[in-house]
């Protein structure tokens, strides 16, 4: 039997040209693959992150545009509330006379636009910005967090106003939806000191101007990807397929080898004892024939017989390999008829009794009716004669085999029971591929190939049947031929 390195030293043409062709072209491309996306990756980046500046950039230069205009759709004509500069002093409308930050504020009429509010909230932060003005500490717009608004002065001007932060996020919003509509991202305006945890876990670039505004960019639920910015991706996968495949079909062939030779070994093995056997009896038999020393003729006769069995024996080895041969191949044609299932039975039981193994007890159908089958009559016959000499084998000298047929929910059946050695359940389905013979067959030292049952599970098969086994190591076994609804006749 051959090993598996001389079985790799066989087939190393296929495995150095597949390792050539395919698994060394494949990891360099893979590699220069992972690369290249590496690399992909990394500039796609690098353009993602300019592009949120950008768009940081382009907000921001909307958002002074829209702050300090005074054009009909700027940000003035929504203002909360409006002020003029006189100076170092805010003059707001309902409050009264212009008061400076230092002055006492005078009182707020009953009738003002919004009341006390106006007084003690958004004058002060008023008069503050004009100071944070005057000493060049704002750039003209400066947000207030407790007033959740944004005091404005119009550049070139002694006007201004108080625009609430809503205003300012429908604004934002609006903008930055326009400026990544294209984009595989999305950008939203987030406003807070810079360490808040409201910006944490985001990707967040901030305003230059706008010390509390934000912008926070997330990826968009869909994300497009183009076929072509992806092709190095995709054919690295290709390859990564391709490898895995040649691969998988690599340990098919080698595997299938592998098989092969062990199956080869397994026949070689098996028909060479069988062969071996009978063989040697005949020419030991012959050799004291030649020679003269058996005169008797009763032993002449019991020599005879013995040839005879011997050379049987011989036959039937050679016509089940034949058989089985054709069979594999497809060759084998079956010529079907009509058939009584009894006489069949009866021609079997005449060949096994001919071995000479043993006894075989005989149980009629129990209802009685004769069964007729649609099957080749030869071929059936050999099923039932291996059945019955198998059990003969495996069973204890002095024991029996019982054989009954019959009809069981309209289908015909042929059923073999014996008190042998019985079958491991482990090995109960694999005794039925070629060559298999179960470890305890073969610790006992029973003759067979391994390719009874196989030629006789391929016989059912072409019939359209089946046969079965039921067995209890150490009490025997009971193999059953079950035929097909169809070819079953009563």
């Amino acid at each position: 039997m051959q090993t598996l390195p001389e079985i790799f030293r066989r087939n190393r043409t296929v495995i150095v040209l597949f390792t050539t062709l395919v698994i060394l072209p494949s990891v360099f491309l893979g590699y220069l693959g992972f690369r290249a996306i590496r690399s992909s990756q990394v500039e796609q980046e690098f353009q993602q992150r300019n592009s949120q500046r950008q768009v940081v950039l382009l907000l921001e230069s909307e958002l002074k545009s829209w702050l300090f205009s005074e054009r009909p759709d700027g940000a003035a004509s929504q203002a909360l509330l409006r002020f003029t500069v006189d100076g170092d002093r805010a003059v707001i409308p309902g409050l009264g006379e212009s008061a400076s930050s230092e002055r006492t504020r005078p009182p707020v009429p009953a009738n003002s636009f919004v009341g006390r509010e106006l007084e003690e909230v958004y004058y002060p932060r008023i008069q503050v910005f004009v100071r944070d003005f005057n000493l060049g500490q704002n750039s003209g717009a400066q947000y207030f967090r407790r007033l959740r608004a944004m005091i404005v002065r119009v550049p070139g001007t002694t006007t201004g106003y108080v625009l609430e932060s809503s205003k300012l996020m429908e604004f934002s919003t609006r903008k930055l939806d326009d400026l990544t509509a294209l984009e595989n991202y999305r950008a939203s305006l987030l406003i807070a000191e810079a360490g808040e945890p409201a910006l944490g876990g985001e990707e967040v670039v901030s305003l230059n101007d706008f010390t509390f505004f934000h912008v926070a960019f997330q990826p968009k639920e869909t994300p497009v990807r183009s076929f072509r910015g992806n092709i190095l991706l995709y054919s690295t996968i290709l390859l990564t397929i391709i490898t895995a495949l040649g691969g998988f079909f690599l340990y098919r062939v080698v595997s299938y080898e592998v098989a092969v030779v062990q199956l080869r070994a397994d026949f070689v093995s098996a028909v060479s004892h069988e062969f071996r056997t009978p063989l040697s009896s005949i020419l030991a038999l012959l050799e004291r024939l030649e020679a003269g020393h058996v005169v008797d003729k009763d032993m002449l006769h019991r020599y005879h017989q013995t040839l005879r069995q011997e050379a049987r024996r011989l036959g039937l080895l050679v016509d089940n390999l034949l058989d089985f041969a054709q069979l594999e191949a497809g060759k084998k044609k079956l010529s079907l008829q009509s058939v009584d299932l009894e006489e069949i039975i009866n021609e079997a039981v005449s060949a096994a009794h001919r071995s000479g193994l043993g006894r075989i007890d005989r149980q009629a159908s129990p209802d009685g009716a004769p069964a007729y089958i649609l099957a080749d009559r030869t071929a059936i016959i050999h099923c039932v004669q291996n059945l019955l000499e198998n059990a003969l084998k495996y069973s204890a000298p002095g024991t029996s085999v019982l054989i009954r047929s019959g009809l069981k929910d309209g289908v015909a059946f042929v059923e073999v029971t014996d008190q042998g050695i019985g079958i491991d359940v482990r090995d109960q389905q694999r005794i039925f591929d070629k060559f298999y013979r179960a470890d305890n067959a073969r610790a006992l030292n029973v003759h067979g190939t391994g390719i009874g049952l196989a030629l006789v599970k391929r016989i059912m098969k072409s019939h359209g049947g089946s046969v079965q086994v039921e067995s209890t190591p150490g009490k025997g076994s009971c193999f059953r031929l079950m035929f097909s609804k169809g070819e079953s006749e009563s």
